[in-house]
């Protein structure tokens, strides 16, 4: 069927090219004699389809109604039926019979339906330049010419977005999109149970790249879809009738264009999908045609009304002179499923199932909706009839009475409601489908509402939201009472934009859902209420919160009232107080102040009598009783003038008196602390100072060193460099390490783990380091033990952190001799020294050597923190810490601290089933999220092992799973999953796969927590590369039993 098909076609497209010739021809003929001499400017229309496509006829047919309607100007189309023609020859052809059939006159217009026909865009410019151009397509995108006319659906690389050839060509564009997700929900909705879906539709551009979509769209979003694409390349029309036939009710029909030819004339049949109207099972359309009469259900499509009001919209602005390139690209924004009802109910459809914002063509109307207009009129003129008469006369009376009434009634409520100086708005309330007030509209405002705010027709018809958003929850709240109380609400309200207080009136109309709001300006009634409270609230705090004392002095009665006396002495006293037991004599009022402050406090007082201040004050002390005898307190107090006699001269004061004891007490507190802050700024100042230099220092060293490393080709230079480097590092690292503790002291959280542990094996521990550090400077190293064995417990990390400060000192300032360090048991404490046989302290600096920031000498290495810290270490366990040297001679440092002896509890040998694993086949899995230190660690080990580098804990589980290795290296801070959680997830795996933790960290504490969460063994960083190897060795020999 396909070879038949496939020759007939053949045979087609050679007899439609020989027909387009002889359009041309004989268009050319007959117009080639005046297509350089048109009297009228002229569109044109060139179609890339066939002229009965659907599609582009419901795009040419309002043109050419357009343009019929204008005068001087003509309007031409072309079909072109560019998707039929597969001889390319016959293709570049195109332009130059364009040319000969129009001329070089360009068209006013040139509109291009289909983007194929956008690849004659360079021989349309060469003709007729700058000329405006209209293309209305499905894609955006211009592809090549074999593109469009093969049969595949590979979307080309080479494709262009027309956007980009806007500035090159006068042209804009009008996307007729296919809503192909949408229309595929849409069938699902519609048809129950819909199980598969049959696409529709010929082989050539765009039907291919819509098959590949509707794919994709189902593989995605309707997996449990069938999916089958009949085309017209592979079905004819008994073929696809027969296959529709035996589709079931579950099957949804999608149809796109059909273009098949017959059998008989060779002729190709356009819109094929008409002749399958019959077929029982409801067919849903990519497009509107079909939609009127071709027996399409519907589908999800752009509104074409407005589709086509835009597209004429377009052409008239391009005819009255606007360049098409000037005018926005249009894309349709409001697709909406659309049905012909009758043939929907005709299918056996459900219509209730349609969408809400469901568009419907040839719905019926009912017969009440057909014929309302019908009978209201009958029933009026009935009614008018009836009324005429019997009552005409009285009406007419009644009418004018009223109107007379009602209007003069509506001049004094205008009049009213305009001049009355307060706001008033009328506003209609929408509900929501709950029945709540969620929106307000205004139907109307008076004159003062205009003068406060806006005019009145910039305010009738807009929404309470717009204009007032943020009263909008308070107002509907209350408007909700109203309504629902049937009553009048009255509540208080600010005004932020205008900054005025209102008392808001809420009344029913009798309008139903509307509100008549009145507004009365309250801000000056409000404001005096804020400062006669703020007024009442100050005095009360002055004379109640505050204890401040008033009193008043009569000076011609010598007499003086107040209660400064009723705290101390009349607080026990039964009964109201009356005003003469509260006056006392001035003298004795004065006779309490403190013996050194009277004469001041008095001469002050004089100075306002005489008039030569205008005001006192003075503070002071006085004796009070308090629990345990006489106190001294501290009185502030202030005074002024308040009566005078006709000579001006002061009658009466008025003053008030202040207990600041606990002021002045916070006072000298404060300036204490000034002290003490001024101090520590002082502190701060030295330390930065002096970090400053201690970092920059091995930084320095580090760079530099670096730097030249690289040009360095000698061995022993570049290992030279690499040792400076090294002991840069070190020293750089012990600097952070000591601003670590440092600030961990000033916050109070050193961290303290107790363990019970062998103190020779320590001391053996040190002192294998410490060689190491010592390594050709001459310098002997002894460790002494007088205990064969001794089990204390103790905080190691820090016992060590204090032995290992001592011996750096000692190592640091000790050239030649010894340096001896152990340990000895006196009475119930642990004696530990170090003695060397260096330079020595000078006698003014051994009681500060203990200080922070303290060096004895400023150019060696160091921060001056050390002997610090392990004071504060020391005095942490209990202990006691000090120094004993001679200048010239050394140096002992010593510490004490409780002796605890313990027992040393016996570990169980763990068990472990060995692996066997061939030695070049061992795997280490790095879970490591900084690809720095991943990169250290390769260069570490990939000589050795193979490694597999996973970025965080989940995908270190995943490349456990997939790759088994012999042993793993988990960082404990990783992103998405800790180290501590991916182990917990492997050990559930593997019990035996060995696991080291790789932390910052590197206390006691953090080597407990690692242990107990399933981890062999912890490294701390920074990585000590030959440590690391030792530990993997160590691991290994112990787990893996080597082929």
């Amino acid at each position: 069927m396909n070879n038949k098909h496939t020759a007939t076609s053949r045979q087609f497209f050679q007899t439609l090219t020989i027909c387009i010739c002889l359009l041309f021809a004989g268009t050319y003929s007959a117009k080639a004699s005046d297509r350089d001499h048109r009297q009228y400017d002229y569109v044109l229309i060139l179609n890339s389809y066939n002229e009965s496509a659907p599609w582009s006829n419901s795009i040419t047919s309002p043109i050419m109604h357009k343009i019929s309607e204008l005068k001087d100007i003509d309007a031409y189309i072309e079909h072109l039926n560019l998707f039929m023609v597969n001889d390319s020859v016959m293709v570049d052809r195109f332009p130059q019979m364009l040319l000969n059939k129009y001329g070089k006159t360009p068209p006013k217009l040139l509109v291009l339906l289909g983007s194929m026909s956008m690849i004659f865009r360079e021989e349309i410019k060469e003709m007729w330049g700058d000329v405006s151009i209209l293309v209305c397509d499905s894609d955006p995108y211009i592809y090549t010419e074999e593109y469009y006319r093969k049969q595949d659906v590979t979307t080309p690389e080479n494709k262009i977005h027309v956007d980009s050839l806007r500035d090159d060509y006068n042209i804009t564009f009008m996307h007729t999109p296919a809503y192909l997700k949408e229309s595929v929900k849409l069938m699902t909705r519609m048809i129950p149970n819909m199980k598969k879906l049959i696409f529709l539709g010929d082989g050539i551009y765009p039907n291919p790249e819509y098959n590949k979509q509707l794919k994709n769209i189902i593989a995605r979003d309707f997996p449990y879809l069938q999916y089958q694409f009949i085309s017209s390349y592979n079905y004819t029309l008994p073929e696809l009738y027969n296959a529709l036939r035996n589709a079931d009710k579950e099957t949804g029909v999608l149809v796109s264009t059909w273009f098949a030819e017959t059998l008989t004339s060779q002729q190709m049949l356009i819109n094929a999908y008409r002749s399958l109207s019959s077929i029982s099972s409801p067919l849903f359309s990519i497009r509107y045609a079909g939609m009127d009469d071709g027996g399409m259900v519907g589908g999800y499509m752009y509104n074409e009304k407005i589709f086509i009001n835009e597209l004429l919209r377009n052409v008239s602005q391009i005819l009255n002179g606007k360049p098409a390139r000037e005018i926005p690209f249009f894309v349709p924004a409001d697709a909406h499923p659309t049905f012909n009802y009758t043939t929907l109910v005709n299918k056996g459809l459900n219509p209730k199932l349609c969408p809400q914002n469901s568009i419907f063509y040839d719905k019926p109307e009912n017969f009440l909706k057909k014929y309302i207009w019908v009978i209201t009129g009958i029933f009026i003129t009935l009614l008018l009839i009836a009324l005429i008469q019997q009552k005409r006369i009285q009406m007419l009376k009644e009418l004018r009475r009223v109107q007379k009434q009602e209007f003069e009634n509506q001049i004094k409520y205008t009049n009213l409601i305009d001049n009355m100086p307060i706001l008033y708005m009328k506003e209609k309330v929408i509900r929501n489908e709950n029945g709540n007030i969620v929106e307000t509209i205004f139907c109307d405002v008076n004159r003062f509402f205009e003068t406060c705010f806006r005019k009145k027709e910039n305010i009738i018809g807009k929404k309470g939201s717009e204009l007032f958003p943020e009263s909008m929850t308070e107002f509907t709240h209350f408007m909700e009472t109203a309504l629902r109380e049937k009553r009048s609400i009255t509540f208080p309200y600010y005004f932020k934009d205008v900054d005025t207080f209102y008392d808001i009136v809420l009344s029913p109309s009798l309008e139903e859902d509307t509100i008549d709001m009145f507004c009365l300006d309250s801000t000056e009634l409000h404001n005096a209420q804020q400062m006669l409270s703020s007024t009442n609230h100050k005095l009360s705090l002055a004379l109640e919160i505050a204890n401040i004392i008033p009193w008043k002095w009569n000076l011609k009665e010598h007499s003086i009232l107040c209660d400064i006396n009723r705290p101390i002495i009349m607080t026990a006293m039964p009964g109201e107080i009356k005003e003469e037991q509260l006056s006392v004599s001035d003298e004795q009022y004065f006779s309490k102040i403190i013996k050194e402050d009277r004469p001041r406090v008095m001469q002050a007082f004089h100075d306002l009598i005489e008039g030569k201040i205008n005001k006192v004050k003075e503070e002071y002390r006085v004796l009070n009783k308090g629990k345990n005898g006489r106190k001294i307190d501290w009185v502030e107090a202030q005074a002024t003038i308040e009566t005078r006699d006709e000579q001006n001269r002061p009658l009466t004061l008025v003053g008030s008196s202040l207990v600041i004891t606990d002021r002045k007490r916070m006072e000298e507190e404060l300036m204490s602390a000034k002290d003490r802050a001024e101090e520590s700024n002082r502190l701060k100042s030295a330390f930065l100072a002096n970090m400053s230099h201690e970092i920059r220092t091995p930084l320095n060293a580090i760079i530099g060193f670096s730097n030249i490393l690289a040009s360095t080709e000698e061995e022993q230079e570049k290992q030279e460099y690499i040792n400076i480097i090294e002991s840069n590092n070190t020293l750089l690292l012990q600097l952070i390490s000591d601003i670590l503790d440092l600030s961990k002291i000033e916050a109070g959280t050193l961290e303290f783990s107790y363990s019970n542990i062998d103190l020779n094996d320590m001391i053996k521990e040190v002192e294998n380091i410490t060689k190491c550090r010592m390594e050709g400077s001459g310098v002997q190293l002894i460790a002494e033990t007088p205990l064969s064995s001794c089990f204390i417990r103790t905080e190691k990390n820090r016992l060590m952190q204090v032995i290992n400060n001592f011996l750096t000192n000692a190592i640091k300032f000790t050239q030649k001799g010894s340096i001896t360090f152990g340990y000895e048991i006196r009475d119930k404490m642990l004696y530990f020294h170090v003695t060397d046989t260096g330079c020595g302290i000078p006698a003014n600096k051994k009681d500060s050597i203990f200080g922070r920031f303290v060096k004895l000498n400023s150019f060696a290495q160091g921060t001056g923190l050390g002997l610090s810290i392990c004071r504060t270490i020391i005095e942490h366990m209990n202990g006691t810490i000090g120094v004993e040297s001679e200048e010239g001679k050394g140096s002992t440092f010593w510490f004490t601290i409780p002796y605890q002896p313990a027992r040393l509890s016996e570990k169980k040998a763990e068990e472990f089933q060995p692996i066997t694993v061939q030695k070049d086949k061992l795997t280490i899995l790095i879970a490591e999220d900084n690809e720095s230190n991943y990169r250290l660690f390769q260069s570490i080990l990939r000589k050795e092992y193979s490694l597999i580098h996973a970025w965080d804990g989940q995908e270190a589980i995943e490349k456990f799973k997939e790759h088994r290795p012999q042993i793993i290296l988990m960082d404990i801070n990783m992103p998405r999953m800790d180290g501590y959680e991916a182990t917990k997830e492997i050990r559930k795996l593997s019990a035996d796969v060995p696991i080291i933790a790789i932390t910052a960290f590197a206390y006691a504490s953090d080597e407990q927590r690692v242990l107990e969460n399933g981890f062999d063994g912890y490294m701390s960083k920074p990585i000590n590369a030959p440590l690391l190897k030792q530990q993997i060795a160590s691991i290994l020999q112990k787990r893996i039993i080597f082929l």
